[in-house]
């Protein structure tokens, strides 16, 4: 069996299937950019379909997202059909989006508010379309 670990960014929103037994399953793609340019320095990106089953599949549909980016390990299969390789990850394990971010926020509401320090205190969210993201 081949395992594998990617991280990257969800390319749409979450689709979410019972079958005939009841079992759920979340499917996503997710695209990961390649490690090397190509001759015109341009990165290439790898798109891998993952499946999440079981109770796991309702964590998923809640917490991912398009353009959410994750870290997610499975054993990797390859499938070739009408001409079309498609890389399949069937997921083992995974970590929610954007989990380390959380974790700094709490660290910092705990802190001490330090007056010299005026990038905490005013930092602003910034809006994201769908038309900002490379994918």
């Amino acid at each position: 069996m081949r395992q594998i670990t990617i991280s990257g960014n969800i390319g749409n929103d979450v689709q979410v299937n019972s079958t005939q037994s009841g079992n759920k399953v979340a499917n996503f793609n997710v695209a990961v950019r390649q490690n090397r340019p190509d001759n015109n320095g341009e990165y290439g990106t790898d798109w891998f379909r993952c499946s999440v089953w079981g109770t796991r599949a309702s964590t998923v549909e809640k917490f991912y997202k398009k353009g959410s980016h994750v870290v997610v390990t499975g054993s990797l299969s390859i499938d070739e059909y009408n001409g079309k390789t498609q890389l399949q990850v069937d997921v083992s394990d995974f970590d929610l989006p954007d989990n380390s971010s959380r974790k700094t926020s709490q660290r910092q509401s705990k802190q001490p508010n330090n007056s010299a320090d005026s990038t905490r205190n005013n930092s602003k969210l910034i809006d994201v379309s769908d038309d900002d993201l490379p994918f």
